[in-house]
């Protein structure tokens, strides 16, 4: 018996270290679920300074998209590693350029968004943005916009103290045609909240 313990340990030392741990493999996607998106591109962002391997994430999730979607996954990778003798700009149309909002109630906070095309052979991208008012939030595309896609550029105004017309102005340094960059509006009248009314009996 003492020696069957002893080849069984020789055994274990003998074994590769990955097969060993693949005995001791936790899924972690039960925790994952009450995690926001945001905690999550961190939680990614540590094992790989943990030591996961980049490439190996990417290949498992091009495998986890549907087949039909894989092709535009290739066509993303390749836009990369086009060589380009000089900057080809993208060519893109907005559904708008002004977001009229007509009149709304001082310290009412807009939701709203604007929808760009990619209409050529380039991806577009936004590399970085401006607003001439600090009540303008943006939330910009997490990727660049490829050939023949949409994307949203979700916007929130907070009208607290700007009563009157209203006329934010929102600056895209990007790599679109003809000049690397696009302005957007929005547009609208802030009023005065009117106040709830009193009933005799409240007083």
């Amino acid at each position: 018996m003492h020696y069957i313990v002893r080849a069984f340990t020789i055994l274990l030392f003998l074994m590769p270290a990955s097969v060993f741990s693949q005995t001791h493999l936790t899924d972690i996607r039960p925790l994952l679920k009450s995690l926001t998106r945001e905690q999550k591109i961190q939680l990614l962002e540590y094992m790989r300074h943990l030591g996961a391997n980049m490439d190996g994430e990417i290949q498992h999730a091009y495998e986890q998209i549907a087949k039909t979607e894989q092709p535009k996954a290739i066509r993303f990778i390749e836009s990369f590693k086009q060589v380009k003798k000089q900057e080809q700009l993208a060519s893109v149309i907005w559904d708008r350029d002004t977001l009229f909002f007509s009149s709304i109630a001082e310290g009412t906070t807009l939701l709203d968004s604007f929808r760009v095309t990619n209409i050529g052979n380039t991806p577009y991208s936004i590399t970085h943005t401006r607003t001439t008012c600090d009540c303008t939030v943006l939330y910009l595309p997490q990727h660049p916009v490829m050939p023949g896609e949409t994307a949203l550029l979700r916007v929130q105004f907070d009208s607290s103290e700007k009563l009157g017309t209203a006329i934010p102005a929102i600056i895209l340094y990007d790599n679109s045609t003809p000049n690397k960059r696009h302005i957007l509006y929005l547009k609208g009248d802030v009023v005065v909240r009117k106040k709830p009314q009193k009933y005799p009996w409240e007083d």
